[in-house]
């Protein structure tokens, strides 16, 4: 299954289900299930009335109880624990599930009150990993990271590395997004603390390095996440850089005006945040993403306003 057809499955399967949760005030976990889990599990290729792929109730080593649903692979064992909660618990918490899988060497959990979708990698050694939160209507934008959760990798150790390459990969664009202001060497030694504090293993530096190329090269700017809810897609935008700017005429010392067009305007006593959008609503960006920190620090020493906290 490509990505483009797993993301017209998801579309799908999210309206239903945002219609269910519409229409059901007090939609209850047997709900859930048949009206919600088991189209979800359609979508993504499996067939929950298919013992061999999908064993409902699994009867777990440990914990209360068995799991509600466990996928299997082509040998018939267990590669995910899927737990179904009632429609207003959090599903931010791996829980009992996690442990159940820790115990029985499932490498995945996921756990779901029909609103949001969790997904928790799970090893022998250490404490679960959060690889996505998804609410239903960011399903069909995210398809290329769920992948591998389709049958067709029948959850593998090729489709469960895809699954972590693809979520480490997003949270390490997301927070060079969000800290472009760093200097390049401080934002490799924080990455790496805030991703992998401790030894990095093959999939993990992998993912690391290939983010930082998407970052570096800017294909991030067509992934769904970097995309803006309105206004024009940020590869749209026009390129500048500091020498463009100069400052306001009788204005307050950090704010600027742009040397082509004096009606663009920028404020720089603002935070680099507020910047980048402020550059963003005037069809405007730096070279690069990773560019960006120097323009905002230029502009601002410029000024006399120093580093920014």
């Amino acid at each position: 299954m490509e990505a483009v057809d797993l993301s017209t499955r998801l579309t799908e399967f999210s309206q239903v289900a945002a219609e269910v949760l519409r229409d059901v005030e007090d939609v209850t976990e047997q709900q859930i299930r048949h009206w919600i889990v088991n189209p979800f599990l359609v979508a993504l290729g499996w067939d929950p009335h298919d013992k061999h792929q999908v064993f409902l109730d699994y009867p777990a080593k440990s914990g209360n109880g068995p799991v509600d649903y466990a996928l299997l692979n082509g040998e018939g064992q267990p590669r995910l624990f899927l737990d179904v909660r009632e429609r207003t618990s959090n599903v931010s918490e791996p829980g009992e599930v996690a442990e159940q899988a820790k115990q029985g060497r499932v490498p995945l959990s996921l756990v779901t009150n029909g609103r949001e979708f969790a997904l928790w990698f799970v090893s022998a050694s250490e404490a679960p990993v959060p690889l996505f939160v998804l609410p239903l209507k960011e399903m069909p934008t995210n398809a290329e990271s769920l992948l591998g959760l389709t049958a067709d990798y029948r959850l593998s150790d090729t489709g469960i590395e895809q699954l972590r390459r693809s979520a480490i990969r997003v949270a390490v664009l997301v927070m060079l997004e969000e800290n472009a202001e760093k200097t390049f060497d401080a934002l490799v030694d924080w990455v790496q603390s805030q991703v992998a504090p401790g030894a990095l293993d093959d999939t993990t530096s992998q993912a690391i390095r290939d983010a930082t190329m998407l970052w570096l090269t800017e294909e991030h700017l067509s992934l769904p996440p970097f995309q803006p809810q309105e206004g024009k897609r940020l590869q749209e935008l026009r390129s500048t850089t500091a020498k463009d700017w100069e400052a306001f005429p009788r204005g307050p010392a950090g704010t600027f005006q742009y040397r082509f067009d004096t009606t663009k305007t920028l404020d720089l006593r603002q935070n680099p945040r507020e910047v980048r959008e402020q550059l963003r609503l005037q069809g405007l960006r730096t070279p690069t993403a990773t560019a960006f920190g120097g323009f905002y620090h230029a502009l601002r020493a410029r000024a006399g306003l120093g580093a920014s906290k």
